[in-house]
């Protein structure tokens, strides 16, 4: 058992995390709770392994220590896709308020059922997509809103990284724990343009390569929406490091050239070119999203904001990403 290394800021919210093992949670949301003065590490548990940083709070037995600790307010779920509904429930029916990674579930009709059961039960359950929460994500896109490059009428988007040999047991491989390209990252590359033009596109070409276990590898889809708006997304996990994003419009374009969506430290450069060729940087302050998602949880079971992104959307992302993989198929 580790020892507290600060105290709860007051009226901080409680977190307990489960799962505490995995990459997102060790290398992100533990460090986020870590310095958030409006959320604080109540408990912790991993059943793969330990984290590699020694969390501020104790580490208990199992997940259902977490989940039943008294001051447990919030439950952070980075568990494998197919686990999530579990203990999501879990969570709810213990009356704690829940922030699951993306993607909540692995098909629109699961989500909903989470939604409900949650909203039964009372309490609040979000996506933990912390890309909206970036500063450079936001900037660029108010500078869409104020119509700095006219209407978009075509984006690109690459998330794209490879998972080597030596980590084949990576439940990303799996299709029994909802493993896959797609369901990764898919929200990823797709939210820029559901963001502008809504989850129903009106026509969706996707190619799909497929691993030996039953889960794709690489997507490409290309998607078109009313009034001659269209996307082109590509998702893999055997291509090469790339986070990119390319928005066009009639009077220009905006490119975010590295660290696309999950921005961070390293993200603080908009590259704007206008319609006659000229190009400029538009330099930023960056910030941490994960922090940024934190907070705004905590401030939403506060009541003192609302969550922005309600599991409406957070289904009709996924009601997506199944008419993607019916198109591939």
């Amino acid at each position: 058992m580790s020892v507290h290394r600060r105290s709860a800021p007051t009226g901080s919210v409680g977190f307990g995390v489960i799962g505490a093992g995995s990459m997102v949670a060790e290398r992100a949301v533990l460090p986020a709770l870590e310095v958030s003065r409006h959320a604080h590490l109540v408990a912790s548990c991993s059943l793969s392994r330990a984290p590699s940083g020694a969390p501020s709070a104790p580490v208990v037995a199992s997940y259902d220590d977490v989940i039943d600790h008294p001051e447990v307010e919030v439950v952070y779920v980075p568990l494998p896709n197919s686990m999530h509904p579990m203990w999501v429930t879990r969570a709810a029916d213990a009356g704690k308020h829940v922030l699951c990674e993306k993607p909540l579930a692995v098909n629109a009709d699961a989500a909903r059922a989470m939604g409900a059961h949650c909203e039964a039960a009372g309490v609040l359950l979000a996506e933990a997509w912390m890309t909206p929460f970036d500063p450079r994500w936001q900037h660029a896109f108010a500078l869409i809103d104020e119509g700095i490059i006219g209407p978009v009428t075509d984006l690109e988007a690459d998330f794209t990284f490879t998972i080597g040999s030596d980590a084949a047991a990576n439940y990303r491989w799996s299709s029994d724990l909802g493993g896959g390209a797609l369901l990764d990252v898919g929200i990823y590359c797709l939210g820029g343009a559901v963001q502008l033009w809504g989850a129903d596109p009106v026509s969706i070409e996707a190619v799909q390569a497929m691993a030996p276990s039953g889960v794709d590898a690489t997507t490409e889809v290309t998607l078109e929406w009313s009034g001659g708006r269209s996307a082109r997304i590509r998702c893999s996990f055997v291509e090469a490091e790339q986070q990119r994003l390319r928005l066009r419009g009639d009077q220009g374009a905006i490119y975010l050239d590295d660290a696309a969506f999950t921005g961070g430290s390293t993200a603080r450069a908009i590259r704007h070119v206008t319609a006659g060729g000229d190009e400029r940087l538009i330099d930023i302050d960056s910030g941490d999203p994960y922090l940024a998602m934190v907070d705004a949880f905590a401030a939403s079971v506060r009541g003192t904001a609302a969550w922005p992104r309600p599991v409406a959307h957070s289904a009709a992302m996924l009601q997506l990403l199944d008419r993607i993989r019916e198109a591939a198929s």
